[in-house]
């Protein structure tokens, strides 16, 4: 059964939430915009791997959008990795 209502608390952190995100003022907000432009800029990254034409300007609007060091950082590392490798195990130790 699909719930369709929300007590008034949960609508109100909920809207609060995503207001805040809208503003992007706070850390919370500059961070997790980051977190969105990441996720796109991986997903990018592993079309191209896979042979999909078309994706870098998906990539560079992603990158462009980034504020915070750290997200620059995981995108060069994203960039310059082997996108799919986290699909291989590590191997075991011997």
């Amino acid at each position: 059964m699909q719930q369709t209502r929300c007590s008034p608390a949960v609508v109100a952190a909920l809207t609060a939430a995503v207001t805040e995100y809208e503003a992007g003022e706070t850390l919370e907000a500059i961070v997790a915009r980051d977190a969105d432009k990441l996720e796109c800029l991986v997903q990018a990254v592993e079309y191209r791997h896979q042979g999909i034409d078309n994706v870098q300007r998906w990539i560079d609007s992603s990158r462009a959008a980034l504020t915070t060091t750290s997200a620059h950082r995981l995108a060069e590392a994203a960039l310059a990795g082997q996108p799919l490798a986290w699909l291989t195990p590590p191997p075991k130790p011997e």
